[in-house]
């Protein structure tokens, strides 16, 4: 089975090459600690976060792109195809007749959905909102999937007001907000060279987000960076020398920065890519090296790299250089 973006910039040839070549130029962040992290639900928290974001940049763009639309849905419609289990949200009180307060699934995710959908219309409502976003991160996680119940520490207080907190914060940051948005970007999804899933690209800035308490920009973030940026140049070039349309309905951009969002301090530290990657022929030499790392790592016997190798490797020479026979 083949690596992602996280296990592979932990290699140690490819965290001493990324050290070597580029070494991390991301600055802390030097702003006060703005949320402290109180719930213990880190899971939970971090899921219905990740949704937060994605519907607030849903609200504010008019050019919206997810490559992960149909995928989401598709998975929603079999956890609830599964189970016919019941939960109570903690948003909705028992009635007045005393009978039973439960709910099935596929009723709370209807809500779920109106109240994004509003949420995406207007930007009004975000306690609804949050609510939303809990029911998908609980139907995403399985939290209780097993007796039918969501945990009751799910929708405590410390969840949802820790919640409330990042989220207004982040809906104050205007640097993450342009013309155009995709979410959840996946470069083409490509598990046979090297698979990665960013947070969003803006404009031609790529984001990821970090709730830690720490303000340090660490070299592990700045590798992460690096990796998703190479991946969003090997699609272009594999899309634009039409060896491999995957996702080429996606407008990845040719993108000029990348950056780190320290949610609990509300500060967006962004690295000029197009300005540190230069020399470029000597980044393109780089890029090679980092494709053919990423095939000897995930190489599938089943296809033919040759195309590939065409327009990402074969100029350069690497001594060792593992080729499609070698296997």
């Amino acid at each position: 089975m083949g690596i992602g973006v996280t296990k592979f910039i932990a290699k140690n040839a490819v965290r001493d090459k990324i050290s070597t070549e580029y070494p991390n130029p991301g600055a802390d962040v030097d702003a006060e600690l703005q949320v402290i992290h109180v719930s213990y639900e880190h899971s939970l928290l971090g899921q219905a976060f990740d949704y937060l974001i994605r519907f607030w940049l849903e609200h504010q763009h008019s050019e919206v792109h997810d490559p992960h639309t149909g995928r989401l849905d598709r998975d929603w419609t079999h956890a609830l195809e599964y189970t016919r289990s019941h939960f109570t949200p903690a948003w909705e009180q028992p009635g007045e007749s005393g009978s039973d307060d439960r709910e099935p699934r596929n009723t709370a995710l209807e809500r779920a959905k109106k109240k994004h959908e509003q949420f995406r219309e207007t930007g009004m409502n975000a306690n609804d909102v949050i609510d939303a976003a809990l029911v998908y991160s609980g139907l995403d996680l399985n939290v209780g999937f097993e007796d039918g119940t969501i945990e009751a520490n799910s929708f405590e207080d410390d969840v949802v007001s820790e919640l409330q907190d990042l989220f207004h914060l982040f809906r104050e940051q205007d640097t993450l907000l342009g013309d155009s948005v995709i979410l959840s970007p996946d470069f083409g999804q490509r598990s046979f060279i090297l698979e990665g899933h960013g947070d969003f690209i803006v404009d031609q800035t790529l984001i990821d987000v970090k709730t830690t308490e720490d303000p340090a920009f660490k070299p592990e973030y700045w590798r992460q960076l690096l990796a998703y940026y190479v991946l969003n140049d090997i699609h272009r070039e594999l899309v634009a020398a039409e060896v491999d349309s995957r996702s080429a309905d996606v407008p990845y951009p040719d993108l000029t920065s990348v950056g780190v969002y320290f949610a609990r301090f509300g500060e967006l530290q962004t690295i000029d890519v197009d300005e540190y990657l230069q020399p470029r022929d000597e980044y393109e030499r780089f890029r090679a090296w980092f494709v053919d790392r990423a095939i000897d790592e995930n190489h599938d016997g089943r296809r033919n790299y040759d195309p590939y190798r065409e327009v990402l490797t074969e100029q350069y020479d690497f001594e060792g250089q593992t080729s499609l026979f070698d296997f």
